[in-house]
């Protein structure tokens, strides 16, 4: 009689089952720091107890501009993050995806809070609460990153007609055509007497987003039309990524054209408010679209590192 198969024991340990689940629960657990940040920064900031004093003018369109932020991200950047978490820590595979969006948005977001006031010009106390904006930057780029990790194409359903339109035409294309509003605005900033209030009031907003957009949205649209036209799964999450920022970047900057009309901000005009608020509900829209069209066939798949 044959001696039985010897089994071989594996050499997994209890800390090797906790690092297997270490980036999921990293990511969980900093979107849910992130969207404390955020509540805790609109708290302290002019919407809540005006703790935080920036230094610009206390009632011109800057200041319009940031109550409008502050709202728009206990409203819906905070809840966005908390809901991409939950998701995350079950190990959904849409968490990462739906992660994307709050982590991106406050890694663009935030250098405009340390980089636009005067703080020379102005009287103000923000450059105490830089370590508050600097944990936000960092919870935010490194989410992203975490959030990146976790995501896999191969969960999800093959890029069909809906997909390629929204992620690889309509999505990159609106990024692209919104871009080209900086050519006027970029003219009149270097021009001998700038006429835009935001921009007499705080040049470094103006530069710190331009720089922004351009560097790093407008490049980012470019790469995914061109990855989705010859099918590269990479393209997918960069579409992916772009769309879940733009869904919440359009509504905030509706935000802000409402916020500056109903303050009565020179220059602000309804119809430029509900222009903004159009253009923002159709970015969201799309970007829902897109979350839509790559649903996983299977949802009880896991997430895995690409």
């Amino acid at each position: 009689m044959s001696d039985p198969p010897i089994r071989q024991k594996t050499c997994e340990t209890p800390y090797t089952r906790t690092r297997a689940h270490t980036p999921g629960q990293l990511l969980g657990g900093g979107l849910l720091v992130l969207a404390a940040l955020l509540v805790a920064g609109t708290l302290l900031g002019p919407v809540g107890f005006t703790a935080i004093r920036y230094p610009i003018p206390g009632h011109g369109a800057l200041m319009s501009q940031l109550v409008a932020l502050d709202v728009f991200s206990v409203a819906v950047v905070a809840p966005v993050a908390v809901c991409a978490a939950v998701l995350v820590l079950r190990r959904h595979p849409l968490g990462g995806v739906l992660a994307l969006a709050p982590s991106v948005y406050t890694a663009y977001m935030v250098p405009q809070y340390v980089l636009g006031p005067q703080y020379l010009r102005y009287d103000g106390n923000s450059e105490a609460f830089f370590p508050l904006e600097l944990a936000l930057f960092v919870l935010g780029w490194t989410t992203a990153l975490l959030a990146w990790q976790q995501i896999n194409p191969a969960t999800w359903t093959p890029p069909g007609r809906r997909e390629r339109l929204t992620g690889g035409v309509l999505i990159p294309l609106l990024a692209i055509v919104t871009c080209t509003r900086y050519v006027p605005a970029i003219l009149d900033a270097a021009g001998t007497h700038p006429s835009a209030a935001d921009y007499q009031e705080g040049p470094g907003y103006f530069w710190t987003i331009a720089l922004l957009d351009l560097g790093v949205g407008l490049p980012a649209a470019i790469a995914a039309i061109a990855g989705m036209r010859h099918g590269r799964p990479w393209a997918r999450k960069v579409a992916m990524a772009l769309s879940g920022w733009l869904a919440l970047i359009g509504p905030a900057v509706a935000a802000m054209a409402i916020s500056a009309w109903l303050r009565n901000v020179p220059n602000a005009s309804a119809g430029q408010a509900a222009g903004m608020t159009a253009l923002g509900l159709l970015f969201a829209a799309l970007g829902l679209t897109l979350l839509t069209a790559v649903w996983p066939t299977a949802p009880q798949a896991r997430h895995k590192e690409v």
